[in-house]
């Protein structure tokens, strides 16, 4: 067995030690959640959220306006934003799970980790390739692996896990932006325009899901033009911005409908006053009517569950 079968063989061990039961759990250490799914399932709309997914077995797919991102054994993906996004987990069985570990993304501690990482440089070079995606997949490094190892065997140890938990989490950090892509993201999050501009712009949308919205206004929130601003936000979310504000009303109004809220309520929570338009959108979204959410998502559990 080589060193790296053997690496990952680790991780799956501990993987499978901590997580003896479906769906996804907390920790002790804040932010870092572990996950486990028997079953696979059809592609469906997802929100899915900012965050690191360090992959130990089965494998699921994240569609993105016809790019695929994956994770499962070997593989991670990492996004800085909340994508809308179509999911469909390919690899999953009692036998064989999907299994792997979540990181929920926190911009402004990795914004102050890259002006460490500069210093005493100013921005780094240019890459002969720069994408601005907030999304990507890739294979799991021997450092991060190795991070991965240490952060899960700290939570045999409560005292451990408190101490060394959040400082592995900023060395996951830092393994991602210094060693993936070719140090594309530490560039394009050092500029701080693309990713930084929408991030403003989703959050606007996020936080007035119940408002209409247009594309001069977010433009003006970020101050740029309107057709700079919808040609920066495909680039990096994938999706027009009003397509974007759609899909994240209609997965809010699911869990809203999930928690027990009627489709009245519901569709004025999330800015919509024609009912009629809520229920068609929404079946067009999800493939059921708002009133039979309950029962078509309870069928679907685990495996519709994040990551």
């Amino acid at each position: 067995m080589d060193y790296e079968t053997d690496k990952h063989a680790e991780f799956l061990e501990l993987l499978q030690r901590h997580i003896p039961h479906d769906g996804v759990g907390s920790t002790s250490i804040r932010n870092l959640h572990t996950f486990r799914i028997t079953k696979t399932n059809e592609r469906k709309p997802q929100v899915y959220p900012p965050g690191i997914v360090i992959g130990a077995q089965g494998k699921k797919h994240i569609y993105l306006e016809g790019n695929r991102y994956s994770y499962g054994r070997g593989y991670m993906v990492a996004s800085f934003l909340a994508m809308a996004a179509v999911c469909e987990v390919v690899e999953a069985s009692p036998e064989k799970p999907l299994l792997g570990i979540g990181i929920m993304m926190d911009l402004n501690r990795i914004s102050k980790m890259i002006v460490t990482m500069n210093q005493p440089a100013a921005i780094p070079d240019k890459p002969n390739k720069s994408e601005p995606s907030a999304i990507f997949s890739a294979p799991i490094k021997e450092n991060l692996l190795d991070a991965a190892i240490r952060l899960m065997r700290s939570l045999d140890n409560p005292i451990e896990a408190v101490i060394l938990g959040e400082s592995i989490i900023d060395e996951i950090y830092f393994r991602i932006l210094s060693e993936e892509q070719e140090g594309r993201l530490n560039y394009l999050l050092q500029q701080r325009g693309q990713i930084q501009q929408i991030a403003k712009a989703v959050a606007h949308l996020q936080y007035n899901l119940d408002k209409p919205v247009s594309i001069d206004e977010l433009a003006g929130l970020v101050n740029m033009s309107s057709s700079g601003f919808h040609k920066k936000f495909k680039q990096v979310m994938h999706s027009t911005p009003l397509q974007y504000a759609k899909s994240i009303k209609l997965n809010r109004a699911q869990g809203y409908l999930m928690d027990g809220k009627g489709v009245s309520e519901t569709a004025y929570m999330v800015g919509y006053n024609n009912l009629a338009q809520f229920s068609r959108e929404y079946k067009r979204h999800f493939g059921f009517l708002p009133s039979a959410t309950g029962e078509a998502v309870a069928s679907a559990l685990p495996s519709s569950y994040m990551p």
